[in-house]
């Protein structure tokens, strides 16, 4: 019963912005019920020369302490990841403009994605 009410006062000092405080602007996109979680991506660049490397890094908010992950996504590039997942470093090859997606899962369920948009030159 103690958990239960616990869980209860959390849940509503979260929706209260007590916890963690408030964001001005969000553009990820929510995923449930866990509208206090966070996902924001910042890249090193919105531009790169073909065979260049660009960098995205996931800053989260809110967890809590909740089991999380990210999964990246970038069709078209080499990802790897870094820092247990929070960074991903892609190279793409060819010209264009590439879309890359970050999804956030607490507790084994998606909560939150988020994605930028780089912009791949052709070689000079």
């Amino acid at each position: 019963m103690w958990n239960t009410m616990l869980r209860a006062a959390v849940a509503g000092a979260l929706a209260a912005g007590v916890l963690g405080g408030c964001r001005d602007t969000d553009r990820s996109a929510s995923l449930g019920p866990d509208s206090s979680i966070g996902l924001k991506l910042e890249q090193t660049t919105r531009s790169i020369v073909a065979g260049e490397i660009v960098t995205v890094t996931a800053r989260t908010e809110n967890l809590l302490g909740r089991d999380a992950s990210i999964r990246w996504l970038a069709p078209g590039g080499d990802l790897q990841t870094e820092q247990n997942g929070r960074t991903a470093r892609v190279r793409y090859d060819q010209p264009g403009t590439y879309t890359i997606t970050a999804q956030l899962f607490a507790d084994e369920r998606e909560v939150r994605r988020d994605q930028v948009t780089v912009r791949v030159n052709p070689l000079p």
